[in-house]
């Protein structure tokens, strides 16, 4: 069976209309102007590192982090108030998981952040051993990866996601990646995916039930090979 890893925000869940008020206000706190919508956007799928340095330039380190640990707090409890699920995410992990896939996360979240995602939106039990960048103590996507592959064999793994940052990722260790149109990330930034899909139910039949795992044969087409 196949391992199927997920970046989360963009692919998953969307967590914009939690999000986007709280960066806003935290930045109003921190005596910092708040960018326009386009611009907030542009950070989903990024480290928090890189997220905090691009809205506060001119700031220190402490004070970046303590207004990204502001934002998360004020996130996170947001997410138990709201369903972010992007439409049908759940209804697809419940099927990917009913057929025998191995489901797991590869997400350039903090561990909080993971962690409510997971049990706010009621999607935990899908899940093996999911992980983020902060738990891996990485500073890529890639390196999420790398931990994931002391378990989980490479040659059964494909990585799903919307960004550029999980096609680069998927491609540094050689596994197929499926571009999703469903988040924050465009067709450009996924040209170089395995397969690009525009609604997340067009995973079920690329991950059919007897499927022992997926691979490229070539651009936009998978190649399945079943158990005997």
């Amino acid at each position: 069976m196949t391992t199927i890893l997920f970046d989360l925000d963009g692919t998953l869940v969307d967590s914009t209309a939690i999000v986007l008020p709280v960066f806003k206000q935290t930045l109003q706190t921190f005596g910092r102007p708040a960018p326009d919508d386009a611009v907030l956007r542009r950070t989903f799928g990024m480290p928090d590192d890189e997220i905090w340095k691009m809205l506060m330039p001119d700031s220190d380190a402490e004070t970046r982090k303590a207004a990204f640990e502001a934002s998360e707090r004020d996130v996170v409890a947001g997410m138990f108030k709201t369903d972010i699920m992007i439409a049908n995410a759940r209804e697809v992990l419940e099927t990917l998981w009913s057929c025998g896939h191995t489901l797991t996360t590869a997400s350039n979240c903090g561990n909080q952040y993971l962690a409510a995602v997971l049990d706010s939106q009621d999607i935990r039990r899908f899940f093996t051993a999911p992980l983020c960048l902060e738990a891996v103590h990485g500073t890529a996507k890639a390196d999420i990866l790398t931990t994931h592959f002391r378990q989980f064999d490479r040659c059964d793994t494909v990585m799903v996601g919307d960004r550029f940052s999980d096609v680069e990722a998927a491609h540094h260790h050689n596994v197929p990646v499926v571009g999703c149109l469903v988040g924050f990330g465009n067709q450009s930034e996924l040209a170089e995916a395995d397969f690009i899909i525009s609604d997340l139910r067009e995973l079920v039949p690329l991950f059919p039930a007897k499927s022992a795992h997926l691979v490229p044969h070539r651009r936009g087409e998978f190649s399945n090979r079943l158990n005997e």
